[in-house]
């Protein structure tokens, strides 16, 4: 009786030991990177930046998918059916852990289906016009939108995104009305901005930097707490006047049950690379500032930001479904 309890207890310990020398040994193959948006926007910009340095500066191999649509609901579902060993990640946001599920049926719960990793980075939201559009600054589009109501257009990357729910709140707080037009992501609602489709739009200071450096599109305000070293000429709607502060944010997350010293490594290693002089000012010049902090940090912040946008989308009365 002694002897197979021995046995068992040394199985046990084997086993434990064999968990604990693979969790060592990570990553010991390629780690996918989901990019729930489409090429070319804000997060993609920094999920890129982010895997390319993870693999230069550990020797990782590092992936990156993006799995658009759904306003990133999509990508975000599939990184929560993911095999909860530390290979499949994504780079969730503000828009699709916090916002989606408020407003929609999404295949996933954010508080219960995810380990939150590492917080990556923060940034606010840019309000736009056309170059070749008459408001200078956000008080003309105010003021031409109070003189027309409805008669002006606001495209967002998407219903149910940040800047689509921003919008209805700075219209509701601004005393202006806005025709709402979606878009599958911030790129096609600036081509149609630069085209002279829509009156303005939120966006991204990533997504919308280099069409405002070329002077096709004209930035009017953003909705941080304080000005974007980016674009320090640009105002925040606080200064001008309005109740409207919010700041868009990205963070790695596994599926729900990522082992802790797997979480740790990665948490370690995310951070480590958001410290580094030249990727700050990368990320810094697409109006991107990092944040980095712990996984628990992290946690308690998703949980408080799933209460935030209870309120607010409770006080414009949005519903999508």
């Amino acid at each position: 009786m002694k002897r197979r309890t021995l046995l068992a207890s040394l199985a046990v310990g084997s086993a434990f030991s064999g968990m604990a020398s693979a969790q060592a040994a990570y990553p010991a193959r390629p780690i996918r990177m989901i990019s729930p948006f489409p090429p070319g926007g804000g997060t993609d910009l920094l999920a890129r930046a982010l895997c390319t340095r993870l693999a230069e500066a550990n020797g990782w191999t590092m992936v990156v998918e993006n799995r658009a649509g759904a306003n990133g609901t999509i990508g975000l579902a599939e990184a929560a059916r993911a095999d909860a060993s530390g290979y499949d990640i994504v780079l969730g946001q503000q828009d699709n852990m916090t916002l989606a599920p408020l407003l929609t049926k999404v295949a996933f719960d954010p508080l219960r289906d995810f380990t939150p990793i590492a917080f990556a980075a923060t940034t606010p939201l840019l309000l736009l016009a056309s170059a070749n559009s008459p408001y200078r600054g956000f008080e003309d589009l105010a003021k031409a939108a109070r003189a027309a109501p409805d008669r002006l257009t606001f495209g967002s990357s998407g219903s149910g995104s940040n800047s689509h729910v921003v919008s209805e709140l700075l219209a509701r707080r601004a005393g202006v009305r806005m025709q709402h037009v979606p878009y599958r992501g911030s790129n096609p609602a600036l081509m149609d901005l630069i085209g002279g489709h829509v009156s303005a739009i939120g966006a991204s200071i990533a997504s919308a930097m280099s069409a405002i450096q070329s002077g096709a599109a004209r930035p009017l305000a953003v909705t941080g707490a304080g000005r974007n070293p980016s674009l320090p000429a640009v105002p925040t709607l606080v200064e001008l006047g309005y109740d409207v502060q919010i700041t868009n944010w990205w963070g790695v997350l596994g599926p729900a049950g990522v082992p802790q010293p797997v979480v740790e490594r990665l948490n370690q290693a995310v951070n480590v690379q958001l410290g580094q002089p030249d990727l700050i000012r990368t990320l810094n010049d697409q109006g991107i500032e990092p944040a980095p902090a712990s996984a628990a940090a992290f946690a308690s912040m998703l949980r408080k930001e799933a209460e935030t946008w209870k309120g607010i989308v409770a006080e414009i009365g949005l519903r999508l479904d």
